[in-house]
């Protein structure tokens, strides 16, 4: 036999092996995830779930093995595209079917972080104090560090209202613009 010929039989062995290596649940894990990439997020999840149905299914899946982790990643898509009361119910659904801990707390603080971000700091609050307890030491520090901001934004709230009402008071007209300008802080 050929050169060629012993690679191109190599090569036929090898594929029809990755058939057995690459069931569908893996082609759809796979796809899910080139799905995710494109931005066909409606599309990746239907595959994230197909995933989860063929692991479920199967009578010799190892011990270790949860398919429903990839709930966390449907939950992600979902705070992505500003799904936020989907991506809690996704992630609490997680929980309830045992996916690590340390994941699921994760999941919540992306969610008090994505409150933050868009400028809801009480519902980041919330978000924490609602969850706090799958991981006390890392929510509290969030929760302190966001008191301390919504407590900074109070006082330049009261201090702009306090100079306004001094400054009509002495020209008798509403100035045009605060006095003190907010800007966040970084803590």
């Amino acid at each position: 036999m050929t050169l060629k010929r012993t690679f191109c039989a190599i090569l036929s062995i090898g594929l029809a092996s990755c058939s057995a290596i690459w069931p569908d649940y893996a082609i759809h894990l796979k796809r899910a995830e080139e799905l995710s990439r494109q931005e066909k997020y409606d599309e990746a999840i239907a595959e994230y779930r197909e995933h989860m149905k063929l692991r479920l299914s199967l009578e010799k899946r190892p011990d270790w093995e949860n398919p429903y982790l990839y709930l966390l990643m449907i939950g992600d898509i979902q705070l992505a595209r500003q799904q936020i009361d989907a991506a809690l119910a996704t992630f609490e659904l997680a929980e309830k079917n045992h996916v690590d801990n340390n994941l699921i707390s994760d999941r919540y603080r992306a969610v008090a972080s994505w409150y933050e971000k868009h400028d809801q700091l009480n519902l980041a609050i919330d978000t924490l104090k609602r969850y706090r307890d799958r991981d006390p030491l890392l929510f509290d520090s969030m929760l302190d560090r966001l008191a301390k901001e919504l407590v900074h934004r109070e006082n330049l709230q009261a201090s702009n209202a306090q100079q306004t009402k001094r400054a009509v008071s002495r020209t008798g007209d509403r100035p045009q613009k605060p006095l003190v300008e907010h800007s966040p802080s970084n803590h």
